[in-house]
């Protein structure tokens, strides 16, 4: 059965909560007597940090894009190289059979620059195999060796940059998905422990009460007051 999309349960962002739930432990600590007997321990505000300041420390997804963006400029720039390289050859095959004969079709490269990225590495490799085959007969138009060569190893860099990129937007998945189940179980926590902030000020001291309260908007308008949860 296929894994749901995890969805985060907070609308602001990662920073905030990271903030807010430190912002939450210091007044949790201040009022530490008062949480004892629901079994809020020392113990547990500490774990509850200690969680926070790993989500912290974590790759986040900006990071994620930026590398993920680097390898596609390197993938892009490569199957430019590419394309330069097998337009040089053909260049040749023109010279001799122009662009009509079947010899020349058999190269496969029609709408070069429109080719995926698949099909350009197919179109590569197919160009050094029927320019192998022609060498002799295109060596007096300028075709060599060395040129079959040039588009094999770039074909190669190209392949391995390609797969890179898959990689990486496999890595960025596994890491966005890590990040919010992480946030999640963050904030669900600091939701547990706030209402029960929340149900020990409530009638009595409004400005203790107002430190537990969790905005979760972006714009911090509107109070999220949770449903009393059990320890």
């Amino acid at each position: 059965m296929k894994k749901p999309s995890v969805v985060r349960l907070y609308t602001f962002s990662d920073a905030t909560l990271v903030t807010t739930g430190k912002e939450k432990i210091a007044f949790m600590r201040r009022d530490a007597t008062a949480f004892t007997p629901f079994g809020i321990t020392a113990t547990l505000m500490t774990s509850l940090e200690t969680a926070i300041n790993a989500f912290s420390n974590t790759i986040t997804d900006i990071e994620a894009v930026n590398s993920q963006a680097g390898v596609t400029a390197s993938k892009d720039a490569k199957a430019d190289q590419l394309r330069v390289a097998i337009r040089t050859v053909m260049a040749r095959v023109e010279l001799k059979y122009g662009t009509s004969e079947a010899k020349y079709k058999k190269f496969g490269t029609e709408a070069l620059s429109k080719q995926s990225d698949s099909d350009l590495l197919i179109t590569g490799k197919r160009v050094v195999r029927v320019g192998t085959e022609f060498l002799a007969a295109l060596t007096a138009n300028g075709l060599t060796a060395a040129m079959l060569t040039t588009i094999t190893t770039l074909c190669n860099e190209f392949e391995t940059l390609i797969i890179d990129l898959k990689i990486k937007i496999g890595e960025r998945d596994i890491m966005q998905e890590d990040r919010v189940e992480a946030g999640n179980t963050i904030y669900k926590t600091l939701v547990k422990y706030t209402t029960i902030g929340l149900s020990l000020w409530e009638t009595s001291d409004v400005a203790k009460y107002n430190d537990y309260v969790i905005y979760n908007t972006i714009n911090s308008e509107v109070p999220e007051v949770a449903a009393p949860l059990t320890v």
